[in-house]
């Protein structure tokens, strides 16, 4: 009988402090997102999520950011018809020319441009233009073709033209860049890089 009453108060006394340690609940703050969407507990000294994607790592973003915010913020918009690219370190026209021209008539329009104070407009390089740059800077497509995608502009390579105003999200293969064939026309978005002085006009 000694016995049997011994069990239970054993029992108590070592399940009683389990008991009385107050309830942790994990904060968003505290687990590690992966690309694949799922969540994964993390050091809590860490005051950042890490986003993964399946190549590897990319850089922190603190938690009062998120990855939209983080991306939008390559790209700032001055207000003035020229849009920032931070990362390139290249300015580029907010708009377009409006209509298609030749090579000649491209770099022409270049030169005599005058926006945002800045008169060493150029024509951008074929790797200048890419999607995350397009997606920054998409208009309206162009064309009256019910089934275009996207307009055509022309590149510092007479032989190279580089598309934009395409929704990427659509699924529909867009190439990076397409050929310029003799007596091609097609739009122009001049770009500059930054460092240059701003000229007054």
């Amino acid at each position: 009988m000694r016995n049997a009453l011994r069990f239970p108060f054993i029992f108590i006394a070592a399940v009683l402090p389990l008991l009385c340690q107050p309830h942790r609940t994990e904060s968003v703050g505290e687990k590690e997102i992966r690309g694949d969407g799922r969540v994964e507990s993390c050091d809590t000294n860490r005051h950042a999520l890490e986003m993964k994607d399946a190549e590897g790592r990319i850089p922190l973003i603190s938690l009062d950011q998120s990855p939209i915010v983080v991306a939008e913020e390559r790209f700032l918009d001055n207000g003035d018809g020229t849009v920032t690219d931070t990362r390139r370190k290249i300015m580029w026209q907010k708009g377009d020319n409006e209509k298609e021209v030749t090579f000649e008539e491209a770099q022409e329009y270049c030169k005599t441009l005058r926006l945002g104070g800045y008169t060493d407009w150029r024509l951008p390089k074929p790797d200048e233009g890419e999607t995350p740059v397009a997606v920054a800077l998409r208009m309206p497509i162009h064309s009256p073709d019910t089934y275009a995608r996207f307009d055509l502009y022309w590149t510092s390579d007479p032989t190279v033209l580089i598309p934009f105003n395409y929704r990427p999200s659509h699924g529909v293969q867009v190439s990076r860049i397409y050929p310029a064939k003799a007596g091609a026309r097609a739009f122009v978005r001049a770009v500059r890089s930054l460092g240059n002085l701003k000229t007054s006009f």
